[in-house]
């Protein structure tokens, strides 16, 4: 969906002699990889990024790793051939049937391998592995991804076969410090398993037994304002069930929870959920017409402070009120979910929700790192989330824009603690550069020039009670003239 429409003023991306762009982020697809132009894929995070990142932007030890970009320094535990195990052993109660479900998941890997190799780019890695490495990375990975977000999703681990003191199911490492670790290596750029594996094996016994058995007990269905959850269960739990009753229960197949749209993975489920998938070109600054223009992006001067969009305590004192844009199936993608309207008398904002809690940090900043990494050429800006950032720390300056924003229902939090932190986290966000799309340039010049004065609004509304009223007496002319006919 298109989270954006219109915005304002800054200084085009300058380019040295080489003709390359003079800014850390220009470097950010220095990666090796061969990438079709234009198309989504599970890129590595570049190397500049994790450089300029320090050991933030690093997966620790503790993180699991998914996929062939980060399987270096990974911990000896990390529980993807006992994942595998405990899948034969469910599944297969003898051992002619361990060959058969091992057969079976092969089968699947030969089915879609090269869906799950073109979902990573063509990256130069890939070709160190033979067919059958692959496959097994495929199925090992992934079978434990599944396993890590079914325990997520609060999937009890007994269900899953594991006892309660598990080294990494058990009751005891279920926690929330565990359970943001999973979320952070799940969403962490290029560690990533292509959707169409996942999809596929959420359709083996394994699974579906696991999540019929715990809808049956009661699946407590994540929330909206539980971002990350809610995207694994859409993308993962929802299409199994729709499988299973297709093929079990014979029923009719429901609309696609996202649209038409396939997805290559979570990160570009979430970007497509959270902006949309076409981006606006950057705005040339006016004043300085003979400079360069970087296609992709625009970088915003460091004192164009003046020209911000008005935070939204100030722009509600100008008669401009917020609304919560309503997502439906088949808002998204390219649809636009920031909107002004000025209906004369009043003017109205609407807001996509934005939701609060403790993952709302790391979401966001995997979100730009996964555009730095894609680098969409010819489909407009790469700089779709942090305009859209910048766009909300405008808005939102002060608590007293949180709770303005939070009443109208477009601040969704589940946290207090983090609530109250937003100004901080969005300013943290955004950093020193800023930058902007043009869908959000009109916009900001529209809010900034509205200024409907009190005379205005007299004089408008002046105008429409001598209309009334002329429209009155002339049907009471009319009336006095024509009586009614008596029957």
């Amino acid at each position: 969906m298109m989270i954006f429409r219109h915005i304002y003023k800054y200084k085009p991306i300058r380019r040295n002699d080489s003709g390359e762009v003079e800014d850390f982020l220009s470097q950010a697809t220095a990666v090796s990889k061969i990438k079709p132009v234009g198309s989504w894929g599970i890129c590595k995070c570049p190397p500049s990024v994790l450089a300029h990142l320090g050991h933030q932007g690093k997966l620790l030890a503790s993180h699991a790793r998914f996929g062939p970009f980060y399987r270096e320094g990974e911990s000896e535990v990390s529980g993807k051939k006992e994942a595998w195990e405990k899948i034969l052993e469910k599944s297969s109660p003898g051992d002619g049937d361990k060959d058969k479900t091992v057969e079976t998941y092969l089968s699947v890997m030969r089915r879609v391998e090269k869906d799950a190799r073109d979902a990573y780019g063509g990256y130069k890695s890939l070709y160190d592995l033979t067919e059958s490495e692959f496959r097994w990375m495929m199925i090992q990975d992934g079978c434990f991804f599944l396993q890590l977000a079914l325990l997520v999703l609060g999937v009890p681990s007994n269900k899953m076969g594991y006892s309660d003191n598990h080294i990494i199911f058990g009751k005891k490492e279920n926690n929330k410090v565990a359970v943001k670790r999973w979320i952070e290596s799940m969403f962490f750029v290029g560690n990533q398993i292509p959707l169409v594996v996942l999809n596929e094996f959420m359709k083996q016994d394994f699974f579906q037994n696991i999540i019929i058995s715990h809808k049956k007990s009661g699946w407590d269905v994540p929330p909206p304002s539980d971002l990350c959850k809610k995207i694994l269960y859409d993308l993962l739990v929802l299409p199994a069930l729709e499988y299973y009753n297709t093929n079990h229960l014979k029923t009719s197949p429901q609309p696609k929870i996202y649209g038409t749209i396939t997805y290559c993975d979570l990160l570009h489920a979430l970007h497509s959920l959270i902006v949309g998938s076409g981006r606006g070109q950057i705005v040339q600054d006016e004043t300085e017409g003979d400079e360069d223009l970087e296609a992709a992006g625009g970088q915003l001067n460091k004192e164009a402070n003046k020209d911000s969009t008005f935070s939204a305590s100030e722009l509600e004192k100008k008669g401009i009120r917020f609304r919560k844009f309503e997502l439906q199936v088949g808002n998204y993608p390219n649809k636009e979910i920031i909107i002004f309207k000025d209906y004369i008398l009043f003017a109205r904002l609407y807001l996509p929700t934005f939701v609060v809690d403790e993952n709302t940090e790391m979401l966001w900043r995997s979100l730009e790192y996964y555009e730095m990494s894609q680098k969409q050429e010819g489909e407009g800006s790469s700089y779709a989330v942090r305009s859209y950032l910048q766009f909300m720390n405008d808005l939102i300056c002060t608590y007293e824009d949180v709770k303005l924003l939070e009443k109208k229902g477009i601040i969704k939090p589940n946290n207090p603690y983090y609530k109250d932190k937003l100004p901080i986290i969005l300013s943290k966000l955004v950093g020193k550069d800023k930058y902007n799309t043009q869908n959000l340039h009109l916009l900001r010049i529209r809010l900034r020039d509205y200024n409907l004065a009190p005379w205005e609004r007299f004089k408008i509304v002046a105008i429409l009670l001598f209309v009334l009223s002329f429209i009155q007496a002339f049907f009471a002319v009319l009336a006095y003239f024509r009586p009614t006919k008596q029957g």
